[in-house]
């Protein structure tokens, strides 16, 4: 399929793998999708990547980002990270329309073949399939074109802008810039029975304005004459702050033309440096207004099709949606006049460029991708070569399934520069991180479908490095169809789970590894070979300051990460066992106790592994630290001797004669744990991590987990 992407700051179409329908979600073939001025404008940049590049550096939020990463990772790997974001793949667009082709387990109420608006960064696309979570469908009414249905965002923005306001009959409005989303305001304010002004620097917005039944339209200068005409000298009721600046004049100015106990509503991303007095004197309504509305930016409505009762929120994202199309098909709302442009997606950059044009009076530009009148046909494949098929060779073939941020880093190239495998194809839901990929590591093809490489012969392996809830269905599957699997952390969310896996594993007769990488640091290595000396039991504490996540991340999701426990403390106990060469006989533990709803008790976990031969040892996990301090730190004590190993980089004894070490990087053994899984698929070594050992780690998690919220069990 062709999609739009965003690499550098500048617009470029590619052929993709098309998407494949999740779990409460549809398959849409797109026909048509809009441009958005405002929001899509922030990633694009006609001067090129130096451009773009500038663009960037002068927002507040990227600054504190490199900042932290400063703090963290260094100057050369912030260096490396800015450079690879820089030609990441962007994926523009949030308002589409199209007709359903495919319907993902769990979707309602949809089904192949019926005609749907969709909405959502991410997810309505601009692209020749998306797919789109239950809650960002909404059916098109019959009479209602494609599109007119593609402004179905934009509207719902309008539509919440205007709910804001609380609007009643026969009151006066202003809206305060006209372009494309003001221009939509204007209809809806008209259609709830208001007296609307609209105010826009620019005569062709004014005079279209009118068009659209606004009762007057001035321009910012002539707007408190106008203002005091409409309204006999009150003051507007409500004003609705369409406009964007980085100013604070048009706020200013909007509470300057309310009458007392009015309502100003900011829509635009306009500039809030207020003074008071206004507010104050006038006791004013001051509100934003949040995108679609309720709904908007949560993952359990959004991304989990979790709908708010109709009883507590009457308009939601959802409804707003739906409501819009509503007025267009009732001839309340007109869109068509507002489209400026229609280009094929082969020619999107022209579109871009119309909107983006400055002297231009375009207000809105749509892509078209045809099929609108065509036959229902099958999509075509997911499978997209982008070199040719190598000849056959003694190497492994690897399949990468997810492509995100770990597997980028490690997995991806670490599999293209091993001797012993061969990089055959890069997996990921998102078709685009699936191209850039396989392209930059030198991958035979790309897919969004990970079926097609379980039945590709020429893939002996498979690399999981999706999201936890998926590591035990993808590696049962893998496992079934022959292929031997290396999964990350954890090996599944739960201990029956596990125990799934590796019987599926074992009934396969396939090697499974876990991504228990820390093992193969050559200062864990240097430690484990000195243990025997040290006489006796042993004391291990291993402390991560691990930082926290922003609320709501999906590792902090019960269901979709287990949590940070299970998702990254596996890796500490794994160690400590790995290190002892022991299993625990016995796990002890507690967490804080914290009433602030921004730090999740069991992220702060001590747990105490005690072991056959008296040993312990302590994992201190902690979210509530800070990055200026390294993230890992393992002390380990015993026949009056101790080693220290701090963060990967360094080693140091104390009663031992080994000397210190020190380096400027981090050593984790993310290669070395691969290469041992490549070599014992080869038979050239005996597998070092097992599933055996995934279901250990993940069974001290949730034990750990069950002690420190039942202390007496």
């Amino acid at each position: 399929m062709k999609q739009v992407l965003v690499r550098g700051g500048k617009i470029e179409v590619h052929e993709l793998p098309i998407p494949t329908a999740s779990s409460g979600s549809a398959l849409v073939r797109v026909h048509c999708s809009m441009i958005s001025s405002g929001t899509e404008s922030s990633f694009v940049s006609e001067g090129g990547v130096a451009s773009y590049a500038m663009k960037k550096a002068k927002d507040p939020l990227n600054v504190e980002k490199v900042k932290r990463k400063l703090a963290t990772i260094g100057l050369k790997g912030t260096i490396d990270i800015i450079k690879n974001r820089l030609f990441e793949f962007q994926t523009p667009g949030y308002s589409a329309a199209g007709t359903v082709i495919e319907c993902g387990e769990g979707l309602y109420g949809f089904r192949a073949g019926d005609r749907v608006a969709c909405a959502g960064v991410g997810h309505a696309s601009h692209a020749e399939y998306d797919v789109v979570p239950q809650q960002l469908l909404t059916p098109i009414p019959d009479g209602v074109g494609f599109d007119e249905a593609a402004f179905v965002a934009i509207g719902a923005i309008a539509m919440q802008g205007v709910r804001q306001t609380a609007p009643t009959l026969g009151e006066t409005v202003i809206v305060m810039g006209l372009g494309l989303v003001g221009q939509i305001t204007v209809q809806i304010a008209r259609a709830a029975g208001c007296h609307v002004i609209g105010s826009d620097p620019v005569a062709a917005r004014r005079a279209l304005a009118l068009e659209f039944g606004a009762d007057a339209a001035c321009a910012p200068g002539e707007l408190n004459a106008v203002a005091d005409e409409w309204s006999a000298g009150y003051g507007a009721d409500a004003v609705i702050v369409c406009a964007a600046s980085k100013d604070s004049a048009v706020t200013q100015a909007a509470l300057d033309l309310c009458r007392q106990k009015g309502r100003v509503v900011v829509v635009g991303a306009v500039g809030m440096q207020l003074v008071r007095e206004p507010m104050y004197m006038k006791e004013l309504d001051f509100r934003l207004s949040c995108s679609y509305g309720p709904g908007r930016y949560d993952l359990g409505y959004e991304e989990k099709g979790l709908d708010y009762p109709i009883g507590y929120v009457r308009w939601t994202e959802g409804r707003n949606m739906a409501e819009f199309l509503r007025m267009i098909a009732d001839k309340k709302v007109d869109v068509k006049p507002l489209i400026s442009t229609i280009k094929p997606v082969a020619q999107a950059s022209e579109a871009y460029a119309a909107i983006l044009d400055k002297d231009s009076n375009t207000i809105a530009a749509l892509i078209a991708y045809g099929g609108e009148n065509e036959q229902a046909a099958p999509p075509p494949e997911r499978r997209l070569f982008v070199k040719p098929k190598n000849p056959v060779t003694k190497q492994v073939g690897v399949a990468v399934i997810g492509a995100g941020g770990f597997a980028s880093a490690f997995h991806l190239p670490n599999t293209s520069k091993m001797p012993e495998a061969r990089l055959e194809a890069v997996v990921d839901v998102a078709g685009a991180k699936a191209k850039q990929a396989a392209e930059k590591y030198g991958a035979r093809y790309c897919t969004t479908d990970y079926r097609e490489v379980l039945a590709d012969d020429r893939v002996q392996a498979v690399i999981i490095a999706t999201r936890h809830n998926m590591h035990k269905p993808l590696a049962i599957a893998a496992a079934e169809a022959g292929k031997h699997v290396f999964v990350e952390k954890p090996l599944a969310i739960t201990v029956p789970d596990c125990e799934e896996v590796c019987a599926a594993v074992e009934k396969a007769g396939v090697l499974l590894s876990v991504g228990f990488n820390r093992r193969f640091s050559k200062f864990s290595q240097q430690a484990k070979a000195i243990l025997p000396r040290m006489h006796g039991p042993k004391m291990v504490l291993y402390r991560c300051n691990a930082g926290a996540l922003p609320v709501g991340h999906w590792a902090t999701d019960p269901v979709e990460g287990g949590g940070r426990i299970v998702g990254e403390g596996v890796h500490f106990f794994d160690f400590c066992c790995w290190l002892l060469d022991q299993d625990p006989v016995d796990i002890r533990a507690d967490r804080i106790d914290a009433q602030s709803q921004s730090i999740i008790p069991t992220d702060n976990l001590s747990v105490t592994m005690r072991f056959p031969d008296g040993s312990l040892a302590t994992v201190i996990y902690c979210s509530i630290g800070h990055p200026s301090i390294s993230k890992e730190y393992i002390e380990i004590a015993g026949g009056n001797s101790i080693i220290v190993i701090d963060n990967f980089m360094g080693i140091r004894f104390g009663g031992l004669p080994e000397k210190a070490a020190q380096q400027k990087t981090e050593h984790k053994g993310q290669y070395e744990l691969l290469e041992n899984f490549i070599k014992a698929i080869r038979g050239e070594t005996e597998l070092s991590v097992t599933a055996h050992h995934g279901l250990r780690a993940t069974w001290i998690a949730q034990e750990a987990l069950r002690k420190c919220n039942n202390p007496d069990a």
